[in-house]
């Protein structure tokens, strides 16, 4: 088959533009232009720029000038690696060297830069501890369009040797076949230990372990033409496995049974590759193909609840409908928004939240001629937010940082004139860095918490003299927890690791299950690792027991006909079993507090999440009544009930006090009783519109409902933990950590796990 490949341009101009190649001929096209100042260097306001923009400061801690003329840095952004004598920057350039540069001093790391025996590096490098050391190892992948038949993957041991080395494997059916590895390397779990992946300028992608090298069973995965794209890596359909999501180009042909078209593609790929397929190319979850190459590095993340997919396009055939294309995908390929922006869209979007409001955003760099821009959207619907030209061309990805400690993201943009900053909620222009300088940019800045407790900004381009010029930069009384915050983008693809990844809903485990015929009776729990015990005729639907969770389950519901569950997490996730529909969760939010417990309404159709602050999160038909989440609270809210009709709730502090919002009753509280014991839980009684409270020695609090008895006078193995109320009222019953069930009233009792050597405590309660 012939492949389109990507030709970086005349090293005076740098830019990397679209050719295409026939395997006996070269077709050079340059759109670059020189760096030299001048009117190049004019700002060019965009649509919301005349909003004043928020004062930030940036001091210049170390500049590094590198001897590469005629081969500097250009794709290649900085990441960050622990290396003897602390956090480094490492970056690649085109003469084929791999740099380490102390991150507070400035200084070359010793047994460093690293050789590449004169190869280009456009690659960013990834980075991983594969040997326990605390320190990282560094991958890169090596050659590029202008040197396609040299090159591979190289791995670098943190003292700056080569850990191994692993060439391209093409098919022997591909008789030019190409070496080079311009993407770079996403570090990740594939097989049950660190992997790296990333395809190749050749006909195949290749995965192999991080720290030997040895290929994964199920690669070379048979790509078919050149792939630019750095896959993005994450469990997008919530079984348990690392996905893996790249673009790639495409040219007419045929191959082991497939008909290739002149374009592109969006791919899902198994993380075992072609292994038990008997094809190449087999493995294959999804594709999404364009009439244009996909030469922008997707990037995933939660939307609405659902996971997404956004990449942009190439430049590679003329007259192509999807050209200039951002596009957004679901899990399984299909698309849900596309936005034709002003210029060429290569450059890896960016998600990340620069409204302030716990949702993800999209953000976007355009070539425009000589310029170019910078666009945020909606995640959701792909709707303009702001838009702004840029000085310079944007090759480079944007990243974000919180610079002005506003509680949301601004947009850092490399372009080919100077680093633009941007506010992120008005597109008002901050700043520009690198301009006195005279430096150009077509990688994406770094943005490190530093060791001294500052934000820290590193950007790696080009001077006029085609040299290689490292600049860190610190924002001025800043502090670095805003860094890695929930909803930050703050290097190329996101991570160190490169995974393209800002947040997916966590993982789950479901098995075949059904609404027990003539209706539900009995009650479930869950522990804190989200495994699930069930009783009566309840059935099992999965848990989360045998995944490693973000943070422990705090607590779960029932659907209305007992053929499924929902288990929730402290930080907000929503795993959703049998025929529990997933509505949505807090768990891409930066919540101020952990949340703490749930409930469903009385269809099913939705769920509140309530936090210890009192915050209430309402998804699907769950109606918002009103919080707490304003109030000074005296103690934590540990807990919540529902009235019957759905049309209220009552929320319960770990003092006693009671909060009534809807059409909830308020019938007293134990807040002002002095308990032994905190209340850690309440159930509502549907006969008399009252409810229960319960303390962790098993006391029971009864107001508007009678009291059936309590389990405060026992001497317990283990603290209660939670309570249910039975959905007829007139009984209910209290779990404690060890699984240990109490039964009161008309509450049947149908077993437990107190004699079972749990892994986790018991969290939770629900049932009939």
């Amino acid at each position: 088959m012939g492949k389109v490949a990507e030709m970086p341009g005349d090293p005076q101009h740098l830019t990397s533009v679209p050719w295409r190649a026939l395997r006996t001929r070269w077709l050079r096209v340059l759109l670059g232009v020189a760096v030299t100042g001048g009117a190049l260097w004019g700002t060019n306001p965009g649509v919301a720029q005349a909003a004043v923009a928020p004062h930030v400061s940036f001091g210049l801690d170390w500049t590094q000038t590198i001897l590469d003329a005629g081969g500097p840095i250009a794709e290649s952004s900085p990441n960050v690696a622990m290396l003897a004598g602390g956090p480094a920057v490492v970056v690649g350039d085109r003469a084929g060297h791999v740099y380490a540069f102390n991150l507070a001093t400035g200084e070359g790391v010793p047994g460093w830069p690293v050789s590449t025996g004169g190869v280009p590096v456009d690659s960013t490098p990834s980075v991983s501890d594969t040997t326990g050391s605390g320190l990282d190892s560094v991958f890169v992948g090596v050659g590029n369009a202008a040197t396609p038949t040299s090159g591979g993957y190289l791995a670098i041991t943190p003292q700056g040797g080569t850990q191994w080395f692993m060439g391209v494997q093409n098919p022997a059916t591909d008789t030019a076949p190409a070496k080079a590895v311009q993407a770079s390397m996403a570090v990740g779990d594939l097989n049950g230990a660190t992997d790296v992946v990333a395809g190749s300028l050749g006909e195949v992608g290749q995965a192999m372990d991080a720290a030997t090298g040895a290929m994964l069973p199920g690669f070379p995965w048979f790509q078919a033409d050149s792939n630019f794209t750095t896959p993005a890596l994450g469990d997008v359909y919530g079984n348990g496995r690392t996905d893996i999501v790249e673009g790639g180009d495409s040219s007419a042909g045929f191959a082991y049974g497939t008909t290739y078209h002149s374009g592109g593609h969006l791919r899902v790929l198994s993380p075992t590759g072609n292994a038990g397929t008997g094809n190449p190319g087999g493995g294959l979850v999804c594709q999404y193909n364009t009439d244009q190459t996909v030469q922008s590095s997707p990037a995933v993340g939660e939307f609405g609840g659902s996971v997404g997919i956004v990449f942009g396009t190439g430049a590679t055939y003329a007259g192509a409908t999807t050209t200039n294309e951002l596009i957004e995908t679901d899990s399984h390929c299909n698309p849900r928004w596309m936005d034709k922006l002003d210029g060429t869209t290569t450059s890896s979007p960016a998600l990340a939240d620069i409204l302030g409001n716990g949702q993800l955003q999209v953000l976007e760099g355009t070539r425009v001629g000589s310029g170019g821009s910078i666009w945020a959207l909606n995640g959701i619907t792909g709707a303009a937010i702001w838009h702004a030209n840029t000085a310079g061309q944007v090759i480079g990805s944007v990243v974000t940082a919180d610079l002005t400690g506003g509680g949301y993201q601004d947009a850092i943009v490399p372009t080919t004139a100077g680093v633009e900053i941007f506010d992120g909620k008005s597109g008002a222009l901050i700043t520009t860095l690198g301009q006195s300088a005279g430096l150009a940019f077509q990688d994406s800045p770094l943005v490190t918490d530093d060791p001294n407790g500052s934000i820290g900004l590193t950007i790696a381009g080009y001077n006029v003299q085609n040299e290689g010029v490292v600049q860190h930069y610190e924002v001025v009384e800043s502090r670095g927890s805003t860094v890695n915050e929930a909803g930050a983008w703050p290097m190329f693809h996101h991570d160190p690791q490169l995974t393209g990844n800002a947040g997916l809903p966590a993982p789950v485990v479901q098995v075949p299950c059904n609404a027990p015929a003539g209706g539900p009776v009995g009650y479930a729990m869950t522990a804190s690792d989200g495994g699930v015990f069930n009783y009566g005729n309840l059935p099992f639907c999965g848990s989360t027991g045998n995944l490693l969770l973000t943070k422990p389950v705090v607590g779960m519901a029932l659907t209305h006909d007992g053929g499924g569950y929902w288990l929730v997490a402290s930080d907000g996730g929503v795993f959703a079993f049998g025929d529990a529909a997933f509505h949505g969760s807090a768990g891409n939010l930066p919540l101020t507090k952990p949340v703490v417990g749930m409930a469903v309404t009385p269809d099913g159709g939705g769920y509140w999440l309530v936090a210890s602050d009192g915050g209430i999160f309402a998804y699907g038909d769950a109606a918002f009544h009103g919080s707490a989440g304003n109030l000074p609270l005296t103690k934590p809210v540990v807990g919540m009930a529902v009235t019957p009709d759905g049309g209220g709730y009552w929320l319960v502090a770990s003092d006693g006090g009671i909060f009534a919002y809807g059409d909830a009753a308020f019938h007293g509280s134990a807040g002002n009783l002095r308990l032994t014991r905190p209340v850690v839980g309440m159930a509502a009684d549907s006969q008399t519109g009252g409810y229960w409270l319960v303390a962790s020695d098993g006391g029971i609090f009864s107001y508007g409902a009678p009291f059936l008895g309590s389990a405060g006078a026992l001497r317990l193995t283990k603290p209660v933990v939670g309570m249910m109320a039975t959905k007829s009222g007139g009984g209910y019953r209290l779990v404690a950590a060890d699984g240990g069930i109490f039964t009161y009233g008309v509450a049947p009792f149908y077993g437990s796990a107190g004699a079972l050597p749990l892994t986790q405590p018991v969290v939770g309660v629900a049932g009939f």
